[in-house]
């Protein structure tokens, strides 16, 4: 019987649960089936609020895993990593891309967010940058994010992130109708720069042109409080027209789907990539209105399979809204569409095929 090929796995896991975490769990289940894999996980965010904030603990954890890896390594056949693309993990991260380096051990960076094109602006940053990534294996989420290799000497494939079986409803056969007042949903964990002023300031616009709106929010808190909410809501004038329902479970999280006329995701956040959020508002059935940000034009494609707006722009946001409620054959339409390109494009088991061809490849040409 032949032996598998070992290869470590630095990812991190849920909880918390955000959209890395949760492609990272997809990706080791599928290089399981073919490698024998190692799994060091990546544990420095116990909440949300501590994500992308430094601490001594984080610096702890980043040495213990240091060893670990340097234990790993030699007899390992590649490095398989979820590439932080910024912050105090990017340096974290390159330390471990450069000890595989030094000991031969060909490295797969997986790129969740942005952020690379900043960091290298200074010329020391750049050099680091260019000795991180030389020769080594990059996987990006879209064809728009290509410009965070610009200039480093790296083999690159696009695969894009995708849903698990079980977030794809049956087929809406219906026309879509909103409702009146119409429900509108926000689901994101709450950080400001996911673009929820954004929604409300465009939600109080509506309701100076007499729309009606109820407006759904759910997620676990990140830089917003459940108080500070609250006085957003008091500011735009929302807070008899709006619904907090806190972090939300699998069950609880398609209930929301299923309540809601549009989906809405605004965001502005600056390392956004691909936001699973949006496909699993599409495989729900439901219209999604979002920001022409990364690479979410590559697949809500403006007025086909959904519709786009410029990031913090409640105005154009307010329009886009009034015209799917104005337009509700167009809107099925581009609702029905988006639900069978996400079928076709977006499967787990297409992404696992993918992702498990890619490593093979790295390993047998390295």
């Amino acid at each position: 019987m032949t032996s598998r090929p070992k290869v470590i796995a630095m990812v991190q896991l849920p909880p918390p649960m955000h959209g890395a975490a949760k492609m990272n769990r997809i990706a080791i289940n599928s290089l399981a089936k073919d490698f024998d894999l190692h799994v060091i996980e990546m544990c420095f965010a116990r909440t949300l609020s501590e994500v992308n904030r430094f601490s001594l603990r984080k610096m702890w954890v980043a040495v213990w895993l240091w060893l670990r890896l340097i234990w790993a390594l030699p007899r390992a056949k590649a490095l398989y990593i979820c590439f932080a693309p910024n912050g105090f993990a990017y340096y974290r991260d390159c330390i471990y891309v450069l000890l595989a380096k030094l000991l031969c051990v060909p490295a797969i960076l997986h790129l969740h967010g942005r952020g690379l094109p900043e960091i290298r602006r200074s010329k020391w940053s750049e050099l680091l940058q260019k000795t991180v990534f030389k020769g080594q294996a990059v996987i990006l989420l879209g064809e728009s994010l290509r410009a965070e290799i610009e200039g480093l000497d790296c083999k690159s494939a696009i695969i894009a992130n995708c849903l698990n079986d079980d977030a794809f409803v049956v087929p809406a056969t219906k026309q879509w109708v909103p409702h009146n007042p119409i429900r509108l949903l926000w689901l994101s964990n709450l950080f400001r720069a996911k673009g929820i002023e954004t929604l409300l300031a465009a939600c109080e616009i509506l309701h100076a042109q007499d729309v009606a709106c109820h407006l759904t929010i759910a997620g676990a808190k990140g830089d917003i409080s459940k108080a500070e909410l609250a006085t957003l809501l008091e500011k735009y004038q929302m807070h008899t027209a709006a619904s907090y329902l806190g972090p939300v479970s699998d069950p609880e999280r398609q209930g929301a789907f299923e309540n809601s006329d549009l989906f809405i995701f605004p965001s502005h956040y600056p390392n956004e990539a691909q936001p699973l959020v949006v496909l699993e508002a599409m495989v729900a059935n439901v219209p999604v209105i979002t920001s022409n940000i990364a690479t979410l034009p590559e697949f809500v494609r403006d007025g086909e399979t959904g519709r786009l707006c410029p990031p913090q722009d409640p105005e154009e946001l307010a329009n886009a809204i009034s015209a799917a409620i104005g337009s509700p054959e167009k809107t099925t339409v581009m609702r029905d569409a988006a639900y069978q390109m996400c079928r076709q494009e977006f499967r787990q088991d297409r992404f696992a095929e993918k992702l498990r061809q890619r490593v093979h490849s790295i390993i047998e040409n390295h």
